[in-house]
């Protein structure tokens, strides 16, 4: 659960949907709020209106009291309108199921085989949501973009027509993730961020966006937003969100609409993640969108 939400979940209640044999996605709520009778349902409708038909859910509680968070899984558990086969709880360092707390394990998710598995993937697990908000503080060894970059930056976007626009941004976007390690110059940075205005240019980052670019592509934007103008940022911290979704760290497309919020004004990548936040709409949904999208370019 740690390395799906990107953060060590505590005082949480966490919903996992298992479709098969894998989990499709994973929503939290604070424990607080689930210890109020039908709240956790009410939070959890939008992401629970997006299970397939064969769905199931695993609960797990994190918290520190053993007679509450038991109590208040089993609750939620049967609160919860799609079948839920496991309940369990994670407190002081052990966890166990809900009906066989005698049988209970040490919990050390970073000792485990999975904790391996996760790094491979290029999952991360930070202590807190609070590291994870963190993310978008920009480094204080990365130099903001300077002003003659971004108006050389501008006047080249400006000549480049629809098509060309698109075949930028996906060069810049190919070169990144063909070799991770090489920094982005400033110029490429001003380039990025202002190929985002543009919708042909934004239909490459849409189409260049999936579970094996994911994680590279949230490196990416947030080195570009980091780099930007605080006004200008908006859609380089929502392109981050947007990639964060389909890096199986769902939590990130959260964490980068409550840093728009703060930028405040609107960008259509921040409409766009908006309604995949409000509809929780699960990562495989990107699937149909860009097959659309090919239809509409054919």
């Amino acid at each position: 659960m740690p390395y799906l939400l990107g953060f060590h979940p505590m005082d949480s209640l966490v919903v996992a949907v298992i479709e098969g044999s894998t989990i499709g996605c994973v929503a939290r709520v604070d424990l607080m709020d689930a210890e109020v009778p039908g709240l956790a349902v009410t939070l959890l409708t939008p992401f629970l209106s997006q299970t397939g038909a064969g769905a199931r859910l695993a609960v797990v509680g994190y918290g520190e009291d053993a007679v509450e968070v038991p109590a208040v899984v089993r609750r939620v558990a049967a609160e919860l309108p799609v079948e839920v086969f496991t309940e369990l709880v994670v407190c002081n360092g052990t966890w166990w199921h809900v009906d066989c707390p005698e049988e209970a394990e040490p919990y050390d998710p970073g000792r485990s085989r999975i904790a391996a598995e996760a790094a491979y993937q290029g999952l991360a697990a930070r202590p807190t949501r609070h590291d994870l908000e963190g993310l978008f503080q920009r480094p204080p060894t990365v130099t903001p973009l300077p002003d003659a970059s971004l108006k050389a930056a501008a006047r080249r976007v400006e000549r480049l027509s629809p098509r060309a626009a698109r075949r930028r941004l996906d060069a810049l976007l190919d070169a990144r993730l063909k070799d991770p390690s090489a920094s982005l110059t400033a110029k490429e940075c001003a380039e990025l961020l202002l190929l985002l205005d543009v919708p042909a240019a934004r239909d490459a980052f849409w189409m260049k966006l999936g579970r094996e670019t994911a994680s590279a592509l949230v490196d990416i934007w947030l080195h570009v937003s980091w780099r930007a103008p605080r006004e200008l940022s908006l859609g380089a911290v929502c392109a981050v969100g947007l990639a964060g979704w389909q890096s199986s760290t769902g939590v990130l497309a959260t964490v980068a609409l409550e840093r728009a919020d703060r930028i405040g004004g609107w960008h259509p990548l921040w409409d766009l993640l908006t309604r995949i936040h409000q509809l929780a709409l699960p990562p495989s949904a990107l699937d149909e969108i860009q097959a659309a999208m090919r239809l509409e370019c054919a």
